[in-house]
């Protein structure tokens, strides 16, 4: 899987990229001092380290390409056959993404405590509410602003989740399918304003 220019990926060197999570161990041999994002992500498909692309793609991306990444894999992973919890999330997330506003990310959040945090569509609803805003209530009269790390993480755990639901046998397949997708996210011009 040749792995060309990301311009979608503002990250000069892959090491910025590293500081956002925990590279797993046996992807550290990947890792060379002053190594870009695209010859990082090289490196781990030729070695073929698909979750470890997974959670460094999802924090390379910015967040608005990363949770239309994470959504489009989801969405196809899930198949036809949607629970109305699940169909809920995802909707709230397509909402979120044809228009970003303060409610619709509020929505996402409620969308993925209703399906569960620990469903691929939970999570990346869950990466909406991370990517902005505050935290805490509307109510509260000062922000608590997410982490700059959480829509990754969220999304990761919604691509992993996602990979092994069904068919968990086939994880390695899929994983590297959702890179693949990733990728072409990483390819597209960026609109302006998004980061």
């Amino acid at each position: 899987m040749p792995i060309g220019p990301l311009p979608q990926i503002t990250f000069q060197n892959a090491a910025d990229v590293w500081k956002r999570y925990e590279p797993e161990e046996e992807a550290i041999g990947c890792q060379r001092e002053g190594m870009n994002p695209e010859a990082y992500l090289q490196a781990l498909a030729e070695a073929e380290h698909w979750t470890e692309a997974i959670k460094f793609l999802t924090q390379a991306l910015p967040k608005r390409e990363a949770i239309a990444w994470a959504h489009q894999c989801v969405r196809s992973a899930a198949g036809p056959e949607l629970s109305p919890p699940t169909q809920a999330a995802l909707t709230a997330v397509e909402d979120w993404l044809a228009d970003s506003t303060e409610a619709r990310r509020r929505a996402a959040h409620a969308a993925a405590k209703t399906v569960g945090f620990d469903t691929p569509a939970g999570c990346v609803a869950l990466g909406v509410f991370f990517s902005g805003g505050s935290l805490g209530p509307p109510s509260l009269d000062h922000a608590i602003p997410p982490a700059n790390d959480l829509t990754g993480k969220a999304l990761a755990g919604a691509l992993l989740i996602a990979a092994v639901i069904t068919e968990p046998e086939n994880a390695p397949v899929k994983l590297q399918g959702f890179i693949e997708q990733g990728l072409q996210f990483a390819r597209d011009t960026a609109e302006p304003n998004q980061t």
